[in-house]
């Protein structure tokens, strides 16, 4: 991409997880916000395992289109709000990062797998990959370190040691409470190296929840050549992304960070009631999909939800999820009618092998809390969510879906692998009888339909 004369806004910020999501988000929040401020901000993203889209962004000036893609045409932005791209890989970039003064917050999205946690959402400091970056950090040097909370870590003890004060990390990937949840991540990784180090987090760290929405769809070759032309300046690393965009932030910034509300963002006290919609209504809905539309030959969202069986199945599952959501109910009624009038959008084409992986880690969050609440409040039995439960397997052991998180669903009868699954992401739940009955029930209809 040819050199634009605008100047670069001063990295003030760190990103983990340079995907399409964060540049179809965050980085356009920080443009607005950019825009409409003179107080500039700008990002150092880090890649998670490859260091290829940060190597294809900084050929480019780390400049990028996004294509809004609405029903009927496409509007442009040009995105300079990350102004270095770095592999995160590098212990010394991220180092060098986070300890700078002038760093004042941190935000990821690494997917809810990048967390590495257990059944109880704590940090599973028995994974091979946590295990390694514990001995790494406890070594020091630039060995490379694998998980998010180790760089995090890693990062904090620089910026403790440079005396560069406070900083707030910024959870924005679909883990409800994620915020708190990356706060006991972080805290727990710090004490394994030293409760010093986890106590100057306490008193310095300011941990941000928060509820991000925006669907942007994997850029594969079909969509590539869809994209309209951007005249001289050669782009390959474009991002499509739907009109719609939500974020909600609470928690505590202590070295300030950009005015995102130019964008829309709302801050508020507690984020937990919108995340409830957004991971029982959009990611739930997104997952039951891409489990049951891709048993019934689907590829993407958008044609799944042409399929009556398909849009009961989701009706059935939101019905159930309302109890549980925390917000008015014509609140509900909208934001489902919005659910499905943006995934009817034929021109973002949100692939379903995409949105089926890491189901495990995935269904921990969007399916479990709703189970275990209706069995807490003795509703019945919810057979829409247990649909999910049921189709996640079916499609896992039929080998429609990507999702490798759960090899042992493939083990044993389908029976098997549905007491499986339910035992994994809701372990309180394992041996209901009732519960896989009807699970298994949806499961042998999906494979039947």
């Amino acid at each position: 991409m040819n050199a634009h004369p605008d100047p670069a806004p001063p990295v003030r910020m760190a990103h983990l997880g340079l995907g399409a999501f964060h540049r179809a988000h965050q980085a356009w929040y920080t443009q607005q916000a950019n825009q409409a401020e003179q107080d500039l901000w700008g990002y150092e993203s880090f890649t998670g395992r490859s260091p290829t889209a940060a190597r294809m962004l900084t050929a480019q000036g780390c400049r990028y289109h996004l294509v809004i893609r609405g029903p009927e045409h496409d509007r442009i932005e040009r995105i300079s709000s990350i102004v270095r791209a770095s592999h995160g890989g590098s212990r010394r970039r991220m180092r060098a990062v986070l300890a700078a003064p002038s760093t004042a917050l941190a935000s990821l999205t690494v997917t809810e797998a990048g967390y590495h946690l257990d059944a109880r959402g704590e940090l599973d400091s028995s994974s091979p990959a946590v295990v390694g970056d514990l001995s790494a950090v406890r070594a020091g040097g630039d060995g490379s370190l694998t998980t998010a909370v180790g760089r995090l870590v890693d990062g904090l003890i620089s910026r403790r040691d440079a005396g560069a004060g406070g900083i707030a990390l910024v959870s924005c990937d679909n883990i409800g409470s994620n915020g708190a949840v990356l706060e006991r991540a972080v805290l727990g990784f710090a004490a394994e190296i030293d409760p010093g180090l986890a106590n100057w987090i306490e008193d310095e760290v300011g941990f941000v929840s928060t509820m991000v929405d925006r669907i942007t769809p994997a850029l594969d070759e079909r969509m590539r050549a869809s994209l309209p032309d951007f005249g001289q300046e050669a782009d390959r690393m474009p991002v499509v992304a739907e009109p719609f965009t939500e974020w909600f932030l609470a928690g505590r910034f202590p070295a300030g960070r950009p005015a995102w509300e130019a964008g829309g963002a709302r801050v508020v006290a507690d984020v937990a009631p919108f995340e409830e919609r957004k991971l029982w209504i959009l990611n739930a809905g997104h997952s039951l999909l891409a489990y049951l539309g891709s048993l019934r030959g689907h590829a993407s969202v958008a044609e799944a939800m042409t399929d009556p069986v398909c849009v009961r199945a989701l009706e059935r599952l939101w019905d159930e999820a309302a109890p549980a959501i925390r917000l008015p109910r014509e609140e509900i009624r909208a934001a489902r009618l919005g659910v499905a009038q943006r995934w009817r959008n034929p021109r973002i084409e949100h692939l379903l092998r995409q949105i089926s992986r890491d189901g495990l880690h995935k269904l921990r969050v969007r399916l479990a809390p709703v189970l275990v609440l209706w069995r807490e409040h003795g509703w019945g039995l919810p057979e829409g969510q247990l649909a999910l439960l049921g189709t996640w397997v079916q499609a896992v052991r039929a080998g429609v879906s990507e999702d490798v998180s759960a090899p042992q669903l493939r083990e044993g009868t389908l029976d098997d692998g549905v007491r499986r699954g339910l035992a994994m992401i809701a372990p309180s739940l394992a041996g209901d009888e009732a519960m896989i009955a009807s699970a298994l029930a949806a499961a042998r209809a999906a494979q039947s339909g």
